[in-house]
């Protein structure tokens, strides 16, 4: 949420300080280096970065505005594995109407070592693209040209801003390491603001005061930096990875100017809860609304228990009803618009949900959050603006039913993961507040079957099928509408051989989806003298541990309840029998909070392998890291066995 303050101030002048970096000025140095002194295996590096804003006053308008200064330089060492993110600059900045944010300056250029010398390729201004992302943001983003290993990349930019009540987030973490990092916030000392810091590292924090020139009042100076930051990698079990970032905002609490005025924008959640409940694009949507009278009644026609008509109508709202993929607290058209056009934001959406629900005499209410891409709340830390999306909750005999109408493949108590970050807020009628767990209670299967004959030369040939339900077909739904041919290309990449007849059936009144292709003539063993070795997993073998630390201080996220089995079946060849077969290997994780069973036998001239993997819970608590990475460490062990046949 975007706000403007507007005060009639004085000007003031105010110097930072920092680490001397010059845009402009690579050294032959940079460009000579060969890789990361904090990463040897670094694909890249960021230099340096730097990020000053500044809380000014613009004479000629009376108002306050938020300058944004931001420079960076990047050293590439392998172009190839670098992310594209790091080759590529983008800002972001919001643009709803008149009253918006701006980019005044936007530049970058690529440095490259020829002949001894740094040779400059600087971003053409028509190689600058301008995008109208949707009716809120806008963007301008360039690639930067003629990069080759060993390039340097540097970048600068400046946004002003009239909205100052948020200053949005830096992060002192990348995927590659940082040699320096520094944000600086520059403010009269009669704006206070409060931090929201996040991540497990601490830099160098210095707040200092200084003398606005030739004025009465000081200005307050926060800088903070960070130096020789390790980069963060994927970790496994992490629906956002900036949630594990090192990160800083600031978020205005209080202007308080002697003898002038005092304003108080620090809040709690119950006040946050209250305040939505009286706007008019809140609470306001869930009053009146006879329009909706007459559909809920057909709908709940026949119905009698409170579970068969909250069904119903969650039915009805997410398979007649489109979001346009606006996120946001408050209604955009309003609900009567919504019912009537089939489509709105999160808000005109979920909002008629509840609305219909309780007019169905069902004890309902909105639920708000923070989704996933918008980083997890800072429950010590209230704030209207950490919130960005709506779902509705029903209770009904103390249980708590949670749904969410912009998702068509969604059901009760089946959240996409965009709505799974941890905890949200029901609000109740009288603006009360209750914190929930936003948790996906049900359990999701993937069971995989693969019927193969294995010949004499170690290769198999069969068919794979991999049916799936719940949350995993939900997920994998979402992603195919979004993108078919690209979720078909990313399916079979996790196969590093060519499948025949590959299709994707569906059931959608049970909510199934099931793979299946054949293949043929695939190695899987070795043939030794008279003897074939091989590893019964064939291609679904687990070879390597996604646990990489050895703690961490963020909870492991699954999406939901987890059960994964695998039946395979190998049909020996004629002409052999078993020397030996794999151990059967059975472990379970403190609390049983997950499971592992691998089971082997022969019979009936085949071999057949069932194994399980279980997660008991959607979430599991930081200290779980360690035994979870055990427990993963346990299944590679077993996967890793092998069958020896021996020729008769």
């Amino acid at each position: 949420m975007k706000t403007t303050f507007i005060f009639l101030l004085s000007i003031f002048t105010i110097h930072g300080f920092s680490q001397d970096f010059k845009y402009g000025k690579v050294s032959v140095e940079e460009l000579k280096k060969e890789k990361s002194m904090i990463d040897a295996d670094a694909a890249g590096e960021i230099l340096y970065e730097k990020a000053e804003i500044r809380l000014e006053l613009s004479t000629t308008e009376n108002r306050f505005y938020i300058t944004e200064e931001v420079e960076g330089r990047i050293k590439v060492y392998d172009k190839d594995n670098l992310s594209s993110r790091f080759l590529n600059k983008k800002v972001r900045v919001y643009s709803p109407n008149s009253t918006r944010e701006k980019i005044t300056s936007f530049k970058g250029s690529t440095y490259n070592l020829e002949n001894g010398k740094a040779v400059e390729t600087k971003v053409k201004g028509s190689d600058i693209f301008k995008e109208k992302e949707n009716k809120y943001y806008e963007s301008e983003k360039f690639a930067f040209p003629n990069v080759q290993n060993g390039s340097v990349l540097e970048y600068k930019y400046t946004v002003v801003s009239p909205f100052y009540q948020e200053i949005d987030r830096w992060y002192f973490q990348q995927e590659i390491p940082i040699e320096y990092s520094e944000f600086t916030f520059i403010r009269p000392e009669f704006f206070v603001y409060s931090p929201d810091e996040r991540g497990g590292l601490r830099g160098k924090v210095n707040q200092t005061r200084k003398a606005a020139m030739g004025m009465n009042f000081h200005n307050t100076i926060t800088e903070y930096v960070f130096q020789n930051v390790k980069p963060l990698r994927k970790e496994p079990f992490v629906f956002n990875l900036n949630n594990l970032k090192s990160s800083i905002r600031f978020e205005l609490m209080k202007f308080e100017h002697p003898g002038f005025l005092t304003e108080n924008y620090s809040t709690t959640w119950v006040a946050i809860g209250k305040d939505l409940m009286n706007h008019s694009e809140f609470g306001g949507q869930l009053k009146g609304n006879g329009f909706l009278d007459e559909t809920v009644e057909n709908i709940t026609s026949g119905l009698t228990s409170p579970k068969e008509k909250m069904q119903a109508i969650f039915n009805f709202v997410k398979s007649n009803y489109s979001w346009n993929n606006y996120s946001g607290l408050g209604s955009d058209t309003g609900v009567k618009s919504t019912f009537k056009d089939k489509t709105g934001n999160v808000a005109d959406l979920n909002l008629m949900l509840v609305s219909m629900l309780q007019k169905a005499g069902l004890n309902a209410n909105p639920v708000v959050l923070s989704t996933v891409q918008n980083l997890m709340v800072n429950y010590t830390f209230p704030s209207v603006t950490s919130l960005d999306f709506v779902i509705a909750a029903v209770e009904i005999n103390n249980g708590l039913y949670l749904m969410d109408a912009t998702e068509k493949y969604s059901d009760i108590n089946m959240l996409p993961l965009r709505d799974l970050n941890h905890r949200g807020f029901r609000i109740m009628d009288n603006g009360t507040v209750q914190e929930i767990q936003l948790t996906n209670y049900a359990l999701s299967t993937e069971k995989e079957v693969i019927n193969v004959s294995l010949s004499e030369d170690g290769k198999v040939s069969g068919v794979f099928t991999e049916t799936k339900d719940k949350y995993f077909a939900m997920t994998d739904k979402m992603s195919q509408v979004e993108d078919p041919k690209g979720f078909d290309k990313n399916y079979l990449e996790q196969f590093n051989f060519d499948v025949e007849q590959y299709k994707i059936d569906e059931n959608a009144e049970k909510g199934l989806l099931r793979y299946s292709f054949k293949f043929t003539d695939i190695p899987v063993g070795e043939s030794i003298s008279n003897k074939l070795i091989l590893n019964p997993m064939l291609f679904t073998q687990l070879k390597e541990s996604s646990f990489t630390q050895d703690n961490r201080n963020y909870p492991l996220e699954f999406g939901s309840l987890i059960s994964k089995s695998k039946i395979i079946k190998i049909k020996i060849p004629e002409g052999y029998k078993v020397e030996s077969l794999p151990s059967e290997k059975q472990f379970v994780v403190d609390g049983n909070v997950a499971g592992y069973v691998y089971k082997i036998e022969e019979k009936d001239g085949h071999i057949i392998l069932n194994s399980v993997y279980e997660i008991a819970h959607s979430v599991l608590p930081a200290n779980y890291y360690g035994l979870m990475k055990d427990f993963e460490s346990k299944q590679i062990n077993a996967e890793s066995q092998e069958i020896v046949l021996v020729k008769i």
